[in-house]
């Protein structure tokens, strides 16, 4: 059977423009209402979902919920989770800048020495067996000159000979006169005569600061009688050689007695001590720049006895009878420590503090007897340490060599002692508290069979070269050589070896003279400026110059020099080439099976690239040439480089990630080498701040020029090399040669090997452009430049250091800030832009590209708009600058575009600024990605969300535009003499240009700014003609109740009134927040937009004005019953609270109308409303509907006492039949009448007026004619109450009836569907049912009075 509440499809709801229908659910019945417990299951509590076919509308349709709101563009992003390697998501610059970076670190991480030679003793050497192995090489001999020979030969009493090795000159004392020359040249004589003294000591220091002006060096001079200063200037010359200047300083303090023959002094101070075989003290020669009260310029201090005896004069040990005097022998000072060590005639190590204070207390004295006890607690007896094995020379060790390891003591048996002095709360490098107990840690046997106990000189030097001198005969020493094998001791290391051990390389070299002195020529060697990785002699290797010896003989002066690893390989290619009995390839093959491929592919790439430096004396230097070298170094280097494997693969099904290859041993040494050429500038500041002479602030290279020019020089031969012979080397021959595989697998490999050498070629070639480009600004006026710089930039070059510059976007964007500023300090300089743009391109053309060299073009133009006055002029020059910037729009950064778009705004030119961002966001996403965005903003970081966050940015920097436009516009009149100002004219432009974009993404940005703005701003969206303002309102207008309204407007100003109703009408039954009067409004308002024809069919207007129609009537009745229980006294104001929030904002469905309000609360006319608007015909419920309203309005008019309970009924009858006279199943004059008839007789019988119930249901709308034909079958159905003579009051109001009728009729004049006959038979027949009376007079009457008038 159809359901009473079935709807026609023409009147049923339309899904909502904004929303998705809501799936329906199946109905659920509910508890019987208990006024009415016949309803139907649809007006019953719980409320069910219904279907379309519902003649009224359901909830869940009424409010058709909108999706979810898109959220607004997002300004931030999570990011994406990485889905490849460690590197997959980087280019090749970066890629390649790890590689360098994570193999500096490598070569940091070198063992430090205290790893090295832990507790214990070891003895093992490798000797070299042919001189192509050997770790030292004797690079030069230079001969003492005729003339210093003739000087010696007038000696009477005493000479003596050593090095200034820092100078590079050599000295000789003969008697009191002292000589120096320059020994590599044999030139720059110089004497010394101007005392009578025999010299007994000399020796060359670095003066305190501040003391004396060009002085770089003191040659301190001791005598017999005192010691004396003088100062030396020491420069270098044109000519590569030292020019040397001796000035007297006027200082000397007396030594009478001490014999002085040990001077030294600290670097880091100034302080100089002296000692002598006088006596066991320690002296300090204290000097200062003037005198002072009580204290000379210069004074002798003794800090070992300082009692009276201290300032007596000494006598010669000769005479003061003693027959084996202590006396000071040596002495040496740690600045990393400040620790001063000295060395006594009986092998006693004394340690002294150097405290600022100008003290040197003694903090430890340990005696030879201790030293050997130590000895023997740690290995026993050896014969080759005993007291008969003298201590013969100590060595300090830095802390930056070493934290446990304070001290090398070399013995006569060629032993070394590895020594540690600490403290309890020394704590090795602390060097606020001094050491108070030393202690061997290791033992150092010298090579077996080489040392017969006949040391005379040895000498340790940083990183451990060991230079032990054997006295084989009174004129004649032999040299024992060894050092570090630092490339096998970084294998032992990186192989994860638990104990590492002291590997060394040894030697011995004929001196064939005795050996005066011993010197380093360069400074102290050191790697890095802590323990591990300090002692790492490979990683320097193509960075510092090889470390040279220079060794003093009475013959002449011996240089020898630190092989490097590059030039043992290059020594085992020409030695294999000639005499080698394995040949060529078996040395080279034992080469990289002592150190590695990594190392012996980096080690053959350098010399292939000339890095060598082999050109010393060689038994086979003249049997191969250099190019021959090169030739079979390179060679090695492509055949033994091996392949790129891919390791623990199991399954050969899963082919293993490009990250996970482990490449070739050429591509790591490729990555070594270069490594080892950049590291003294990979994380080097580019520049440094230095005052000038006149307290200003001057900007100068970090690194000398000379190095920078010396790293592009390697590195220049290096990239000539890979490109000369990249058809040889897989990886760089082309994608062709990664085919040529045998299986999958390997063919993953070649691919990662060929990513890992391109990447790094790559990187080669912008470090050659990036110091180019450096170089260049070197050039120029560097501090200008720098201060041009904005902050950012100024203080981003101030720590940009060169492996950022070269490898990062930080550096890229900052050498283009440079780049701009030298240009445009050229351009102010009146220099032309094609002049300095050719320069940077020639130079460095990755830093000055052609889209480069067309900005600054456009940047001149602005400039040259800027100063002119003529408007054509510069309009044309604005207009070709804009031009220029569109070319480039593909590379101009966001730092360029606000930066061009703010000097536009500068020179009103609003219309370029506009175009110039709108054709930079469209180069930035010339695929439109960014569009996927344009309803939801990303929320995942990726290539897409960048691209979209880059136009988000263009986009803002035009809104700034308009702002600024808006400004002006409003500041100038819009018209004047009827003609449009200039402002005018630029505003119309520009937004004709913005109306005009065909740039979607732009348009919505837009609008929402405009939006976001408010009024007459977002009225504009109003008179936009554009495509895209309509999707953009619909899409908003899901989310936002403002873009709804103009979304309604947007159409009615079209005159789409169709369009305007729909929206309307979503609204009024939206999820937005309104209150119900605003929802009446909305359907009102789209039910006076339905009145109108225009824009669709009058079909389809009218479905919707009819749909229209019914849900107002629900809001109505909503309304209706809300204001009821507003005024409802029986209410509290807490309730009255919830209910307006329940029925104030939603429409609600009539079931919870019915079931939750109007029922309960007992508003039974809104009950007989929702019976209508649900077209509800129960006749039942109905009647009793009103028999319940008509109690309760009796009920309430007797209790209020005001009115006739009659009246208060006959009114509400009245008025409820007027709403529902179109509705006869609400309003049913068959139920009615009889229903207040009975009332009327019942409980207002004699008190209203005769005949009002006949009135109430005429003023109704009820037709005389039903009333008579109701009242007839009253009458005659004799029912309780009209029975009997009861029935004559239904007779009575039939005649009134009639009465009215009649009177109706005559006023008329007939018709009004008066039958008479009709008439007069139903009223004589009622009359003649009941006893004559009154009535029946009337009925006479009234009947008389039809016929006279002919009715």
């Amino acid at each position: 059977m159809p359901s009473p509440f079935d709807t026609p499809p023409s009147q049923q709801r339309r899904t909502g423009m904004f929303s998705t229908p809501t799936p329906t659910a199946p109905g659920a019945g509910g508890g019987a209402n208990p006024s009415y417990p016949d309803l139907p299951a649809e007006l019953r509590t719980p409320v069910p979902s219904y279907g379309s076919s519902s003649a009224f509308i359901a909830p869940e349709q009424q409010r058709s919920a909108p999706p979810a709101p898109a959220p607004a563009p997002a300004t931030t992003v999570v990011p994406a989770k990485s889905t490849g390697g460690a590197t997959d998501n980087l280019g090749p610059v970066q890629r390649a800048a790890k590689a360098i970076s994570e193999t500096l670190e490598a070569e940091k991480r070198y063992p430090q020495l205290d790893d090295i030679v832990s507790q214990g003793q070891s003895a093992e050497y490798e000797v070299a067996q042919a001189y192509a192995w050997e770790p030292f090489v004797r690079i030069n001999n230079y001969t003492i000159p005729d003339a210093i020979f003739e000087q010696y030969n007038r000696a009477t009493s005493h000479t003596m000979m050593g090095l200034f090795a820092e100078i590079k000159q050599a000295w000789i004392t003969v008697d009191n006169r002292l000589y120096l020359w320059d020994y590599q040249t044999q030139s720059n004589f110089q004497g010394f005569e101007g005392q009578s003294n025999t010299i007994t000591c000399v020796r060359l220091l670095k003066p305190k600061s501040g003391v004396f002006n060009d002085i770089n060096y003191v040659l301190v001079i001791a005598t017999t009688v005192d010691v004396f200063m003088m100062g030396v200037n020491a420069t270098v010359n044109q000519r590569g050689a030292m020019d040397v200047m001796l000035y007297d300083t006027k200082m000397s303090v007396p030594t009478r007695g001490l014999d002085v023959t040990i001077i030294e002094g600290s670097k880091k101070t100034g302080r100089i001590f002296f000692a002598g075989k006088g006596d066991n003290d320690v002296y300090e020669f204290s000097y200062q720049a003037e005198e002072r009260w009580f204290q000379g310029r210069c004074s002798k201090i003794n800090h070992t006895n300082s009692g009276v005896s201290a300032f007596a004069p000494r006598l010669p040990a000769w005479a003061a009878g003693h027959k084996d005097p202590e006396y000071v022998k040596q002495i040496v000072i740690d600045d990393t420590r400040n620790l001063l060590y000295t060395l006594s005639s009986k092998s006693t190590i004394r340690v002294f503090q150097i405290r600022g204070t100008g003290e040197l207390p003694c903090s430890l004295s340990h005696m030879f007897a201790q030293t050997l006890s130590n000895i023997r607690v740690m290995v026993g007896n050896t014969p080759l340490l005993g007291p008969e094995t003298p201590i013969i020379s100590i060595s300090p060790v830095s802390a930056l060599q070493a934290r446990r390891t304070h001290l090398i003591a070399v013995t006569k048996s060629g032993c070394r002692l590895f020594m540690s002095a600490v403290s309890s709360d020394y704590n090795f490098g602390n060097t606020d508290s001094a050491p108070t107990n030393m202690q061997v840690i290791h033992i150092r046997y010298p090579p077996q069979g080489q040392v017969n106990n006949n040391v005379r000189k040895a000498k340790v030097f940083t990183p451990g070269y060991f230079f032990c001198f054997l006295e084989k005969a009174p004129q004649y020493d032999e040299l024992v050589l060894a050092a570090p094998d630092a490339a096998k001791i970084q294998m032992l290391a990186d192989g994860g070896s638990t104990r590492l051990q002291l590997v060394e390389q040894g030697g011995t070299i004929q001196i064939d003279s005795r050996v005066e002195a011993c010197e380093l020529v360069a400074g102290p060697f050191a790697a890095h400026r802590m323990p591990q990785g300090f002692g790492n002699e490979l990683a320097t290797q193509h960075d510092l110059q090889s470390s040279e010896i220079a060794v003093l003989t009475n013959s002449g002066v011996h240089v020898i020099r630190r092989r490097r690893l590059v030039e043992v390989f290059d020594a085992t290619l020409r030695y294999g080439s000639t005499t080698s009995p394995v040949g060529v390839e078996g040395e080279v093959r034992k080469f990289f099976e002592t150190y590695g491929r990594t190392e012996g592919c980096a080690s053959a790439l350098a010399v292939a690239c000339g890095a060598s430096t082999e050109n010393g004396p060689s038994p086979f230097a003249s049997n191969i040439t250099d190019v021959e070298v090169h030739e079979l170094a390179r060679k090695y280097f492509i055949e033994f480089g091996g392949k790129p494997r891919a390791d623990n693969v199991y399954d050969a099904s899963a082919l293993p990630s490009l990250d996970s290859i482990k490449v070739s041993g050429r591509a790591e040494g490729l990555a070594l080498y270069i490594s080892r050429i950049v590291r003294s500038i990979w994380k080097a500041w580019i520049i440094t701040d230095v005052r000038t002479p006149g307290g200003g602030l001057e900007y100068v290279s970090s690194v000398p020029v000379s190095k920078l020019r010396e790293i592009q020089d390697k590195l220049v031969r290096l990239l000539t090399f890979l490109h000369e012979n990249k058809s040889f080397i897989v990886g760089l021959s082309g994608a062709e040669s990664l085919m040529v595989a045998g299986s999958k697998i390997e063919e993953v490999a070649n691919q990662a090997e060929h990513r890992m050498l391109h990447a790094l070629v790559t990187l080669v070639q912008g470090m050659i452009e990036g110091i180019s480009f450096v170089l260049f600004l070197f050039d120029d006026k560097l501090t200008e430049i720098v201060l041009s710089l904005e902050g950012e930039h100024k203080e981003m070059i101030g720590s940009m250091t060169y492996g950022n510059l070269f490898a990062t976007p930080q550096g890229q964007n900052l050498a283009k800030e440079l780049v701009t500023a030298i240009v445009n300090r050229n351009i102010a300089a009146g220099l032309s832009v094609d002049t300095i743009t050719d320069t940077l391109r020639r130079r460095c053309g990755n830093f000055c590209s052609a889209d480069d060299v067309v900005v600054f073009k456009a940047l001149e133009q602005v400039k040259k708009a800027k100063t002119e006055t003529d408007p054509d002029i510069k309009n044309r020059l604005l207009r070709e600058s804009l031009r220029l910037f569109e070319e480039t729009a593909s590379s101009l950064t966001m730092d360029n575009l606000a930066d061009m778009v703010t000097q536009f705004r500068s020179l009103d030119y609003y219309p370029g600024a506009v175009q110039l961002a709108l054709v930079v966001a469209r180069e930035a996403d010339r695929g439109n990605l960014a569009l996927q965005f344009l309803t939801e903003p990303p929320t995942v970081q990726n290539d897409t969300a960048d691209l979209y966050l880059k136009r988000i940015q263009c986009y803002q920097l035009i809104f700034r535009v308009l702002e600024d436009l808006d400004q002006a516009y409003g500041r100038a009149p819009e018209m004047v003499d009827g003609v449009p100002t200039s402002t005018t004219r630029l505003r119309n432009e520009t937004w004709h240009l913005i109306y005009n974009s065909d740039d979607e993404l732009f348009h919505y940005q837009l609008y929402d700014w405009l939006f976001s703005r408010g009024g007459a701003f977002a009225e504009r969206l109003l008179e936009i003609d554009s495509p895209y303002v309509l999707g953009y309102l619909q899409y908003r207008g899901a989310e936002s109740l403002d873009h709804c309204e103009l979304l309604y407007q947007y159409h009615a100003r079209r005159d789409n009134f169709y369009q305007s109703a729909l929206v309307l009408h979503e609204l009024a039954i939206s999820e937005f927040p309104l209150t119900l009067e605003k929802r009446l409004e909305f359907f009102s308002r789209a039910r006076g937009f339905c009145q109108s024809s225009y824009g669709t069919s009058r079909k389809q207007m009218n479905e919707l004005s009819q749909q229209l129609q019914e849900e107002l009537d629900v809001a109505v009745i909503q309304d209706d019953l809300l204001k009821r229980l507003r005024e409802d006294v029986r209410i509290s104001q807490e309730k009255k609270n919830k209910l307006e929030l329940a029925l104030g904002k939603k429409i609600l469905s009539l079931s919870e109308l019915f079931n939750k309000y109007a029922s309960p609360y007992g508003y039974n006319d809104i009950c007989l409303c929702i019976f209508q608007a649900a077209d509800w015909r129960g006749q039942a419920e109905i009647k009793k509907c009103w028999e319940q309203l008509i109690s309760a309005k009796h009920t309430s008019a007797l209790e209020s006492g005001d009115v006739q309970p009659f009246e208060v009924v006959a009114d509400t009858v009245r008025r409820l039949g007027n709403r529902f006279q179109l509705s006869e199943y609400i309003f049913p004059p068959t139920d009615l009448i009889p229903l207040l008839e009975i009332y009327a007789y019942e409980h207002q019988r004699d008190i209203g007026p005769a005949g009002w119930v006949v009135d109430t249901f005429i003023e109704a709308g009820v037709g005389e004619e039903t009333m008579l034909r109701v009242l007839e079958e009253l009458f005659w159905r004799d029912e309780v109450p009209f029975r009997g003579t009861a029935r004559r009051r239904l007779l009575a109001d039939a005649v009134y009836v009639v009465e009215k009728w009649w009177q109706k009729v005559v006023k008329r004049g007939g018709g009004d569907g008066f039958r008479a006959e009709a008439v007069a038979q139903t009223l004589r027949s009622m009359a003649g049912s009941v006893p004559r009376g009154v009535e029946s007079e009337r009925v006479d009457r009234l009947l008389a009075d039809v016929r006279r008038r002919g009715g």
